[in-house]
């Protein structure tokens, strides 16, 4: 998206009727920072078109959905080898997701551990760095049941751009869609 500067965020709600179909979308407005009216209303209309497996256990209820608005230089980035020094001051410190789904993580790095809490979750890491700008987390330890499956496995995060006081980052977890970000130090 050109108009957005790094990642922009919209928030809905919507319901699925009786036939499986999303019949109702809001914008749930203090967890949405992308203002395009126009693209906002393009993915209602997108959203409503949308009919799910007559099946479907989605079926009358409501859920929350969010959705990433990402600048398109942030699409393709790579850093160049010009830019790999850039990552070292990124290794160790505390560090804090922008994304309002995370903001009370807070994330403790140190040389080959990484720790990330809030109120409801405690996970630990091994980290390591394959290169300069890449590195990877695999879970040690996690307090939600529903995550032991993913201790020994491995999060791959790659750094594809830098802003003020932190950086973009691209990660990936085994088959889950790859996911776009920013972490900023915290002071």
């Amino acid at each position: 998206m050109d108009d957005v500067e790094t990642i922009d965020l919209v928030t809905v709600n919507f319901c699925v009727d009786d036939n499986a179909k999303i019949n109702e979308v809001e914008v749930i407005e203090e967890k949405t920072s992308y203002k395009n009216k126009i693209m906002i209303d393009a993915l209602i209309k997108y959203l409503k078109s949308i009919q799910y497996h007559e099946n479907s256990q989605l079926k009358n209820n409501c859920y929350d959905s969010t959705f990433e608005f990402v600048n398109k230089k942030y699409e393709f980035a790579e850093l160049s080898k010009n830019d790999f020094s850039k990552c070292e001051k990124f290794k160790v410190g505390r560090f804090k997701y922008t994304d309002f789904r995370y903001e009370n993580t807070k994330i403790k790095r140190r040389k080959t551990k990484q720790i990330e809490k809030d109120t409801d979750f405690k996970e630990k890491y091994r980290i390591t760095w394959p290169t300069p700008c890449e590195y990877e987390l695999e879970y040690l330890t996690v307090n939600d049941v529903k995550n032991k499956s993913r201790i020994g496995k491995a999060i791959k995060i790659k750094i594809v751009g830098f802003i003020p006081n932190g950086y973009v980052y691209k990660s990936k977890l085994l088959d889950y869609p790859e996911d776009i970000g920013i972490i900023k130090f915290v002071n």
